[in-house]
């Protein structure tokens, strides 16, 4: 056997401990990565499921896109001020049911810099003079009034009127022309 010098006795030790901490790394980032997909697999598995039940109505006039209980009027802004939910962790979709390209973009913008991170700009198919704001559960999305003129709230699910999918989101913002700002 032929005998190595001290320098390559040296990296040849350095070589295999490198190989070894590597391998640990990768194990350790697999179990991590997995232990993610498990953990978000189990919260889309625990999310409310949509099925009709007290609070739904499929076939409200003026609305027939919409899923509403009945009991509830739209509410006025001093309503809004009793039960109001921070929605800045929820999912929100916002519709463009205008003729301004962009307009439901330039929105999900101007919610990010009030801190709602999670929204996403679609199109809508029916022009709207007032945006509504369509939550799924009553007293979410109620402080995203202020942002909007004249904007009615209303628990439901939107379920036509647009291409973008509703599974997943908390609130639905449909802006209507009213809130058009113009560009």
């Amino acid at each position: 056997m032929k005998k190595q010098s001290p320098v390559g006795l040296f990296f040849s030790i350095l070589l295999r401990a490198a190989v070894i901490i590597l391998g640990i790394a990768i194990i350790a980032f697999g179990i991590f990565f997995l232990s993610k997909v498990v953990k978000d697999g189990k919260k889309q598995k625990d999310a409310p499921m949509t099925t009709a039940g007290d609070h739904m109505l499929t076939d409200a006039e003026g609305h027939d896109d919409l899923i509403i209980n009945p009991e509830e009027d739209t509410e006025t802004e001093a309503d809004t001020e009793e039960q109001v939910s921070e929605s800045f962790d929820k999912n929100i979709l916002v519709l463009n049911s205008t003729n301004t390209s962009g307009l439901a973009g330039r929105w999900c913008g101007r919610l990010n810099e009030k801190g709602y991170s999670h929204t996403e700009a679609a199109d809508y198919s029916d022009t709207q003079e007032h945006t509504r704001i369509v939550a799924r559960e009553d007293g979410v999305g109620k402080d995203l009034l202020q942002y909007f003129d004249n904007a009615t709230y209303e628990v439901g699910i939107v379920t036509e009127g647009t291409a973008a999918s509703v599974e997943g989101k908390d609130i639905v913002i449909i802006i209507g022309t009213a809130d058009d700002d113009g560009q």
